[in-house]
């Protein structure tokens, strides 16, 4: 046998440990996402598909039933009924723009709000400009704006000889999707971004004169922000993941609907921001999940609350899919989701033993069109697999929907 010499064993083993350290680094500046590739060759359990099968066969629905239920770590369809049917989703349409935004903003995006001046002080008056730049902060409410003239009237200012620059992203008020009905969306909870040039001009001039701040209300104007000459006063600064819990969590649909005004804004500053951003979440689909627009999905608002949104149950659990591959998107909607028996929208239902607590999903419901219910989330299954599902049930009273999917759940899920 030849001889290996000191040299080439120290030769060799410092390449391992370069491959090793290069494999590492590799994995730690990615995305943290995970290929389906990755993932061991298991089987799924086939007691449970029986267990599906008899439920459906002897538990009657009302309506139009679509189902879709996924072994993510066996990476295979458990089963499906209706999968590739479009229906009405109701608020499991915010998975959809929750999954979007995480996607395009990560899961530390932060919306700022922030107050300059330029000019310099004479006395107690500012010659020169106040700015208030706003980005789309949904949180952002008139006790926010209080807090940013009392920084600037700490700076001593009392009166200002010059303008008032309202730098807003869009001027205009929220839009009103054609098929929502008046009081569907309470913008009035929403934030003063939203509320459009006119309302806040009025806003700022009360959180001014509440501040003691002398201004004229003519001198309050809309403009552009010079960065050169401007120094910052104050800044709010709201996580993004805020809105997304509140959609997932509480399904609020201002915060949900909140969303696609910045999606919109990366596509193009002009335009209309809440069109721009539903193409985002179509390009999303066709995009990153690789699925066909025409068979899966028509998307007119971002929360669901249209009647014409449609989804397939088989694009919810590819989304779901989707986020549990981007760890850091699926630690966020994870969380955000509504526990059985818990919290959020699931607080009063699933009580029984083997599923309080195990199922985090997020709730649908709309009494249009006959009434429209729907439930898409995720559970371990008692062999540790993870599994994900989508229901929906469309042209059902709300109530019968919501008890077919309680039942359902209960008899699939075992201790």
């Amino acid at each position: 046998m030849a001889k290996v010499s000191k040299v080439s064993i120290i030769a060799i083993l410092s390449s391992i440990i370069i491959i090793a350290l290069t494999v590492r680094t590799c994995r730690s500046e990615g995305d943290d996402s995970v290929s389906p590739a990755e993932s061991p060759v298991v089987a799924i359990d086939t007691a449970l598909q029986a267990r599906i099968d008899s439920f459906v066969a002897a538990v009657p629905h009302v309506g139009r039933l679509g189902l879709m239920v996924y072994d993510v770590t066996a990476r295979q369809e458990v089963y499906s009924y209706n999968a590739d049917t479009m229906m009405s989703p109701a608020s499991c349409m915010k998975l959809l723009t929750c999954v979007a935004a995480l996607k395009k903003f990560g899961k530390s995006a932060v919306h700022k709000t922030r107050l300059y001046t330029s000019g310099k002080m004479v006395g107690d008056t500012l010659v020169g400009d106040v700015t208030l730049k706003t980005q789309f902060d949904p949180l952002f409410n008139r006790d926010s704006l209080y807090l940013m003239t009392e920084a600037l009237a700490a700076k001593g200012v009392k009166k200002v000889k010059g303008r008032v620059v309202l730098d807003m992203a869009d001027y205009d008020a929220m839009s009103h999707e054609a098929h929502w009905t008046p009081g569907d969306l309470r913008t009035r909870y929403l934030g003063l971004p939203f509320a459009g040039g006119a309302k806040l001009r009025r806003e700022m001039l009360y959180a001014l004169v509440h501040a003691g701040i002398a201004v004229s209300p003519a001198d309050i104007v809309y403009g552009r922000l010079s960065y050169a000459a401007s120094t910052l006063v104050s800044e709010i600064r709201t996580p993004m993941h805020l809105s997304i819990e509140k959609a997932m969590k509480n399904s609020s649909n201002i915060n949900a609907e909140a969303l696609l005004y910045p999606l919109g804004y990366t596509k193009s500053r002009q335009g209309n921001f809440r069109t721009n951003g539903l193409q985002v979440l179509r390009e999303f689909v066709s995009q990153e999940l690789h699925m066909p627009l025409a068979a899966t999905c028509h998307i007119d608002d971002g929360c669901g609350l249209c009647p014409n949104d449609k989804l397939t149950p088989r694009l919810l659990v590819t989304l779901l899919t989707y986020a549990y591959d981007h760890r850091y998107i699926f630690n966020e909607i994870y969380a955000d989701l509504p526990l059985s028996a818990t919290d959020g929208t699931l607080h009063d239902r699933l009580r029984k033993p083997n599923v309080a607590g195990r199922i985090k999903a997020k709730t649908g419901t709309l009494t249009k069109e006959d009434g429209i219910s729907s439930l898409s989330g995720y559970y371990r299954a008692s062999d540790g697999h993870l599994m994900v599902f989508s229901i929906i049930n469309n042209e059902c009273p709300v109530m019968d929907g919501r008890w077919w999917q309680d039942k359902f759940l209960t008899r699939i899920v075992t201790l």
